[in-house]
C-alpha cells in the first residue's frame, strides 16, 4: 500500500490535544444526588457499575474514526503488477564484412565465416523481431560500404538481405571498416531511441584510409552511439592474424561497448546473444500497474464507527440530564 499524499499524515498530530481534552473530561467530578442517610444504617455503595466504568472508552470509537478519515485523505492505494515488457525499442545497425576472405576462410568448426555470420545474424534478427519494438538497419562492406537498409521495423526484409548478402565481385574487394562504421552511425542520426547501437562484424584490417576506425569511434562517442565489435580469426591458433584485434577492442572501449572474439559459430552466436542481453538490461523493463483506491474503504469504516458511537450513546450508554 502507498499514499498519494503522505504529507497529510501530519494531521494525526492534531489528535494529541483532542485526546488530552477527552482524558481531562473523564476525570472531572460529576454532579451527584445527595441522599439522606438513616442513623445506624450502612452506607450506600459508592462504586459505579460496569457500564458506567466503561463509558469513557466510548470516545475511542470517535478517535479511531478520525484516524481513518485522515488516512483516507492521503489517498491510500494498492498497486499490483499487470505485465512486464521492454520499456523502449532499440535502434540497431548491423555492419557485416562481405570481403572475399569471409567466403573462403573457415572457422574452427569448418564453417565459412560468411555462412556463420549470415546464419547467426538471422537468428539475432529473429530474436529482435519477437520483441516487436526494435528497428534494424543494415550495412555491408568490402572496399566500399553499401547501405542495404535504413532503420526499419520490417525485419523480414532485413532477414532476406542478410540471407542473400553481397556477392564477392559486386564491389571491389577490401575492408572499409571505418567507412562502413561511419555509414552505420549516420543511419542513427536523428534517432530518438533510448539505446542506439552498431554491431560490427569483420575478419579483416581496415585498408581504406578515407575514414579510419578510430575516427569513426570518436564520432560514435560524440553522438552517443555504442559500438559492439566482433572479430573472426581463421582459427583458434590465429590470434591477431588476419585482422586488427586491437582496433576492434579500441572501438568498443571508446564508446562503452564490448569486443567479442569468435573462433567458431558457437562463440559467434554467444556474442550476438550477449549483445541482446546487455541491451535488454540497459533499457530495462516497464511495469504496467493497476491501482486501487482504498480511501472509500477507510471512510466506510470511519462512518460505521461514528454511527456505532451515536447509537450506543443514545441507548446503552444514554445519560440522564
Amino acid at each position: 500500500m502507498r499514499f498519494d499524499d503522505p504529507a497529510l499524515l501530519g494531521l494525526l498530530a492534531l489528535l494529541a490535544p483532542y485526546l488530552w481534552l477527552l482524558r481531562r473530561e473523564s476525570r472531572l467530578v460529576r454532579p451527584r444526588y445527595l441522599l439522606p442517610q438513616l442513623y445506624g444504617a450502612p452506607p450506600l455503595a459508592a462504586r459505579a457499575g460496569r457500564r458506567m466504568r466503561a463509558m469513557p472508552w466510548l470516545a475511542t470509537l470517535r478517535v479511531v474514526a478520525l484516524v481513518l478519515i485522515i488516512v483516507a485523505a492521503t489517498r491510500p492505494q494498492a498497486t499490483t503488477v499487470e505485465a512486464v515488457k521492454p520499456a523502449e525499442g532499440i535502434d540497431i545497425v548491423l555492419v557485416i564484412d562481405t570481403s572475399s576472405s569471409m567466403t573462403t576462410a573457415r572457422l574452427a568448426d569448418d564453417e565459412t565465416r560468411m555462412e556463420a555470420a549470415r546464419r547467426v545474424a538471422r537468428d539475432f534478427i529473429a530474436d529482435r523481431q519477437a520483441n516487436g519494438t526494435d528497428r534494424i538497419g543494415l550495412v555491408m562492406f568490402q572496399r566500399r560500404a553499401l547501405v542495404m537498409s535504413p532503420l526499419t521495423l520490417d525485419l523480414d526484409s532485413i532477414d532476406e538481405m542478410v540471407e542473400v548478402s553481397v556477392r564477392s565481385g559486386l564491389i571491389p574487394d577490401g575492408t572499409a571498416l571505418g567507412v562502413a562504421t561511419m555509414e552505420a552511425i549516420d543511419l542513427l542520426r536523428g534517432s530518438e531511441a533510448v539505446s542506439r547501437i552498431v554491431v560490427v562484424l569483420t575478419d579483416g584490417e581496415n585498408n581504406v584510409p578515407d575514414i579510419t576506425p578510430n575516427q569513426a569511434a570518436a564520432v560514435a562517442r560524440a553522438t552517443g552511439v555504442k559500438l559492439y565489435t566482433i572479430g573472426l580469426p581463421a582459427n583458434a591458433r590465429a590470434v591477431g592474424v588476419g585482422f586488427s584485434e586491437l582496433t576492434l577492442v579500441y572501438m568498443a572501449d571508446e564508446t562503452g561497448g564490448v569486443y567479442f572474439r569468435a573462433t567458431d559459430s558457437q562463440e559467434l552466436s554467444e556474442a550476438y546473444q550477449s549483445i541482446s542481453e546487455l541491451e535488454r538490461k540497459r533499457v530495462g523493463d516497464e511495469l504496467f500497474l493497476t491501482t486501487e483506491e482504498l480511501a472509500p474503504w477507510f471512510l466506510l469504516a470511519a462512518g460505521v464507527l461514528l454511527v456505532l458511537e451515536i447509537a450506543l450513546r443514545s441507548s446503552w450508554w444514554r445519560r440522564l440530564p
